[in-house]
């Protein structure tokens, strides 16, 4: 969960759900999430504050085996993917790093990452 202040406010994040791009977000871990916040932060359970609590849910596709795709594209190999690296992308940054420059520097990659 992300807690990070704005000039617009607080915003709250790190709710995960598994679902078709077709359905409706189900809002009742935002609901929970909610609840903790104005238990943590009590200025935010004032009556008036009610009305500027917004929701926002974005589609964040993943992979079917939750693996990223790291590797030159099928048609250009000069367009490099790397992608699909779920909520630990930014723990997984630097190695994808490493391994995307390796080849463009014209080095062998520090890792094997034949599929």
């Amino acid at each position: 969960m992300a807690n990070v202040m704005t000039s617009g406010g607080l915003r709250a994040s790190g709710q995960v759900e598994l679902a078709s791009d077709d359905a409706a977000p189900d809002w009742r871990r935002a609901d929970i999430l909610l609840g903790h916040l104005k238990r943590t932060w009590p200025g935010l359970a004032r009556p008036e504050t009610d009305g500027k609590v917004r929701r926002w849910q974005g589609n964040r596709p993943s992979t079917p085996d939750g693996k990223p795709v790291i590797c030159a594209a099928r048609d250009c190999l000069q367009v490099i993917h790397a992608f699909g690296h779920g909520h630990i992308g930014l723990s997984f940054a630097p190695m994808t790093a490493e391994i995307i420059a390796a080849p463009i520097d014209g080095r062998a990659p520090p890792i094997d990452i034949a599929p």
